[in-house]
């Protein structure tokens, strides 16, 4: 399972390599290589069902979900990853747009 866990970690459907250290029942410490450089985080899995929260030396949060099979400490699972916080990028301000009356002015309401 610590195997999955690290499979997971790794960023995006790429080729990788990792390993987990148990921490506890059903939580790990997971190291891993993959198209996105190294990585470090902890995951968790149940049954053939794996996901973590790991961290690349470029400071990129990345969370992962993942399917897998082992025996004994070797197994082999596939996941996807998705980047959820980049430290490089610029924070997107999501704040809306007033709306484009084009009838009336402050003060003179316009009935529906």
């Amino acid at each position: 399972m610590a195997v999955l866990g690290a499979s997971a970690m790794l960023a995006g459907c790429a080729v990788g390599v990792g390993f987990g250290i148990p921490l506890a029942p059903g939580l790990s410490l997971s190291v891993g290589v993959g198209s996105g450089g190294p990585s470090l985080g902890l995951s968790t899995g149940w049954g053939p069902l794996g996901a973590g929260i790991s961290v690349n030396p470029r400071g990129q949060l990345v969370g992962s979900a993942g399917v897998g099979v082992g025996a004994g400490p070797v197994g082999v699972g596939v996941g996807r990853s998705v980047v959820l916080h980049d430290p490089q990028q610029p924070l997107a301000y999501a704040l809306p747009e007033a709306p484009a009356y084009g009838v009336g002015q402050p003060g003179d309401p316009v009935a529906p």
